[in-house]
């Protein structure tokens, strides 16, 4: 029953990783590969990418962007999914409503950023003028400034990833919610717990599980993000936006390193692959 699942699994998924890994032993220069052919070069492609600046600033920003994202996404997650939690008249539509930013591409959404992000059309910078905040237009995407290993192109990709994320955050929480006990929650009423307290001392202590594989499936996906960083900068201005997974693909498809490009998504598989496993282990662990 699951030999099909498993066959495209091990197609699309587990070969393509193993064939990565052995290409980034080989030099494999598209450039070269007709003169010299595809050596064994052992971890010299590793080596020639560890070294490189590129890879330590994609590397510093893809943790950046991670700790960004999750930490607002989940922050505002759950905030969100208490108020969708509440009972009130049209609930179900303003649930719904909530929902739409996870109906719509991350390329569709991030092109409609872009437009909001532009320098002297955007609609965020008439807003900010008109009411005073801001006498000059705020570069969003191509401020080179940086400020400490913040800028403003990082926040400004990070909002949009927040953006896409946080309604699955919500609905994931709001699942969460609804399958606590409410008698623990009259009980603490009783008591004259206030809201602030019934929410630190008996909502987050029971959503820990649920937090817990929410944080790992938000960090993996940061870690090998790719689409809305590409689309709005192409990991620029100067790098800074610039991911591990962008990196790669300019590696094989501007430079035809895919030796380069192979080490590089190696060295993200291994970055993930510890938070993966844990994730594996306790799913396991809860099934059986």
């Amino acid at each position: 029953m699951v030999a099909p699942a498993l066959i495209v699994s091990l197609l699309l998924g587990i070969y393509p990783v193993l064939d990565t890994f052995r290409m980034s032993l080989l030099q494999y220069d598209l450039l070269r590969i007709a003169k010299d052919g595809t050596p064994f070069v052992g971890v010299q492609n590793y080596l020639e990418v560890l070294k490189n600046p590129q890879f330590i600033q994609a590397f510093v920003n893809t943790i950046l962007f991670t700790l960004i994202a999750v930490t607002v996404v989940t922050t505002l997650g759950l905030i969100v999914s208490q108020l969708l939690n509440l009972e009130f008249r049209g609930r179900g539509i303003v649930r719904v409503i909530a929902m739409i930013p996870w109906f719509i591409p991350p390329v569709v959404a991030s092109m409609i950023w872009l437009w909001m992000f532009q320098t002297d059309r955007s609609p965020i910078n008439q807003v900010l003028r008109e009411t005073g905040l801001i006498s000059s237009n705020i570069q969003f995407l191509t401020d080179t400034r940086s400020f400490a290993f913040f800028s403003i192109p990082m926040i400004a990709v990070s909002i949009v990833r927040v953006w896409g994320g946080l309604p699955f955050v919500s609905l994931f929480l709001l699942a969460g919610l609804q399958a606590l006990p409410k008698d623990i929650y009259e009980a603490a009423k009783i008591d004259g717990a206030g809201q602030l307290q019934r929410f630190f001392l008996i909502t987050l202590p029971l959503l820990r599980p649920v937090l817990g594989i929410l944080l790992i499936l938000l960090t993996l996906g940061g870690l090998g993000h790719f689409d809305i960083n590409y689309v709005m900068t192409k990991g620029g201005p100067q790098g800074l936006t610039n991911l591990l997974s962008i990196l790669s693909y300019q590696q094989a498809f501007i430079f035809f390193r895919f030796d380069l490009a192979s080490a590089v998504s190696t060295l993200i598989v291994l970055l993930t692959a510890p938070l993966a496993i844990y994730y594996i282990v306790n799913q396991v662990k809860d099934q059986s």
